[in-house]
């Protein structure tokens, strides 16, 4: 009788690296790329009754306004009249549910976020989000 050569099967790994490490470049580059839409200089206002932002939209502009008035979006320099043509072309593209976050300034004079507050609805926007940190609990 002829003996049969029993060969063992193996599974092909390699692959499956691959894909678990293109998964965590993604996530990493996708994380990274969110903390450059936030300008970390922006010291924002204590709000009361603020609430935490449960899921992150990509479509989401981010609006930075420094207690001096500058404005930038992910962290560029941007004029009154840009905002305003990018806030039109966000609208035309993702709608006029886009979510837009105000992040200003806690010591900013109200004034700089009112202006933003009116391009946003000039440009078509009904629903703009002021960013704040919520007060502190005391126990």
């Amino acid at each position: 009788m002829k003996q049969r050569n029993e060969e063992q099967l193996e599974t092909p790994i390699t692959p499956m690296i691959d894909i678990v490490f293109q998964l965590i470049i993604f996530f990493v580059v996708t994380a990274a790329a969110q903390n450059e839409l936030i300008d970390e200089n922006i010291k924002l206002a204590q709000a009361k009754y603020a609430t935490a932002q449960e899921k992150q939209d990509p479509n989401t502009v981010y609006i930075n306004v420094r207690s001096n008035g500058e404005m930038n979006v992910a962290k560029l320099p941007i004029t009154e009249r840009q905002l305003r043509n990018l806030l039109i072309t966000t609208r035309r593209a993702a709608g006029d549910k886009a979510p837009i976050v105000i992040r200003c300034d806690g010591n900013a004079p109200y004034e700089h976020v009112a202006k933003v507050h009116d391009i946003c609805k000039e440009a078509g926007f009904g629903t703009i989000r002021l960013a704040a940190f919520g007060a502190t609990k005391k126990k």
